[in-house]
């Protein structure tokens, strides 16, 4: 589906955000950004495809998680209006996806090709310059989230969850949320109510 000026606009914030790139500079990666639109569950990448696709979520909530060979699932993140999608590791190896990114409501997701935007790179400083702040910003996210799965008890990881997603956690299920904290559905019953101190 072709870009609407709303969706553009979305997607030139989202970058600007990030790293300054000059109006001419975007208009050069319009021909080649989409937009994507998914129902509830539908998935924007499956683990053993190919990653492709970068993205930025106009509407909506995203979840990107592993899903294990027992049929769990893991998850790693969630991604709301105006954050960025999609999995970079997969990206940069361009082996079958570990990772699956599914709507966890309705959403609208503005899209570009990877390769578009390395390309894109490699003709501009101020491309290749936002694909740098994005991969730092991506690492410090990693870096933060191991350290929390690691070093922090689940309370705190709990408290640091409802801190980081305040303004989507309503359109998250419960059970996801276990996950991404690491912990049974049933601790975290316990989790919220000490939270709301009940």
């Amino acid at each position: 589906m072709q870009a609407r000026d709303a969706d553009r606009d979305g997607f030139r914030r989202f970058i600007q955000r990030v790293s300054p790139v000059s109006d001419a500079e975007l208009a050069t990666l319009e021909p080649h950004v989409r937009v994507r639109v998914l129902t509830k569950g539908e998935s924007l990448l499956a683990a053993g495809d190919r990653a492709t696709l970068a993205g930025c979520v106009l509407a909506g909530v995203l979840r990107e998680f592993y899903p294990l060979v027992d049929g769990r699932e893991i998850t790693r993140n969630f991604a709301g209006p105006g954050d960025g999608s999609g999995s970079l590791s997969d990206l940069i190896s361009d082996l079958p996806s570990r990772t699956s990114v599914v709507a966890e409501t309705d959403a609208r997701i503005i899209t570009i090709s990877w390769r578009e935007m390395r390309r894109a790179a490699e003709r501009s400083r101020a491309i290749a310059a936002f694909i740098a702040a994005i991969t730092e910003r991506l690492y410090v996210a990693k870096a933060e989230r191991e350290y929390e799965l690691l070093a922090l008890d689940a309370r705190t990881r709990y408290l640091r969850f409802r801190e980081r997603y305040a303004a989507i956690e309503s359109a998250i299920a419960l059970r996801h949320v276990a996950s991404y904290v690491g912990v049974t559905p049933e601790h975290l019953s316990r989790l919220r109510r000490r939270a709301r101190g009940d």
